[in-house]
């Protein structure tokens, strides 16, 4: 069910229907090569979900793309808030979400650079004490594993082959012919990253043409099958999140013995 396409009495209907729970998808709006859309984390996470939610019910929230992507300021098309905006924002949200009765939130991440993001927002919730518990989950996690039978990338990131089917396979429409598919990791600060040295430049180092590819292409076909595996995988993570009781309940001791 998505959020914003449920009349008003049909969502507060929905809200109990879905037990509570509802998924945010959160992409980006960045650079993924020559060939895909600027959203295309966010197109393909916000469609993977409601599809998702179509055969395990829950209230799927808006095409969200407000998230983390400094990394990607240099290209064009790219939207970064400002850093200190971004956690606020995202309480804020989850807020809403569950004043409107959804006291369970997934966060279904689309881009890898959100990750350290999300998790230390889930730290700084131990700071807070909401009446609603939030979990978070990343599509792409397992995807390689998943797909081994008929992926073929020996390299594939950022822009590649997984990315790509995902996109041909949903909005084939939206994908152009690209100049390369080829983009191995520059290592221009290797030295660095070999002693376990991080810096705010390692992303761009490696790739700054934002593509992380060694030119296999990807198809509609491998798209529909990756789509397919990995869309069980959050229908069983919804099924989850709707039987757990432990941890709001642990969230809540914990806020309690925290006072």
């Amino acid at each position: 069910m998505e959020w914003d396409k449920l009349t008003s009495p049909d969502f507060a209907k929905a809200v109990k229907n879905v037990r509570g729970v509802c998924l945010l998808p959160i992409g980006c709006m960045e650079k993924h090569g020559d060939h895909l859309p600027l959203g295309t984390d966010a197109l393909y996470v916000h469609r993977l979900c409601a599809q998702a939610a179509e055969a395990e019910p829950a209230v799927v929230f808006p095409y969200f793309f407000l998230s983390q992507i400094t990394e990607a300021k240099h290209q064009p098309g790219t939207v970064a808030l400002k850093p200190e905006l971004l956690l606020p924002l995202l309480e804020n949200l989850c807020d809403e979400i569950a004043r409107n009765g959804l006291k369970k939130i997934l966060l279904v991440n689309g881009h890898g650079g959100n990750n350290s993001m999300l998790a230390y927002f889930l730290m700084t919730l131990l700071a807070k004490d909401k009446d609603y518990t939030v979990y978070s989950v990343f599509w792409y996690d397992g995807a390689p594993a998943a797909g081994k039978a008929f992926l073929e990338a020996r390299h594939d990131g950022h822009g590649g082959e997984i990315e790509t089917s995902g996109i041909l396979h949903y909005y084939p429409e939206l994908v152009t012919t690209p100049k390369s598919l080829k983009r191995l990791p520059l290592n221009r600060l290797a030295p660095l990253r070999e002693s376990g040295i991080s810096t705010p430049v390692d992303w761009y180092a490696n790739y700054p043409d934002h593509l992380s590819a060694d030119g296999t292409p990807g198809s509609a076909e491998k798209g529909r099958k990756l789509t397919e595996l990995q869309m069980q995988r959050l229908i069983n993570q919804i099924r989850l999140v709707k039987k757990d009781k432990v941890t709001p309940a642990l969230y809540r001791e914990f806020s309690k013995r925290a006072r």
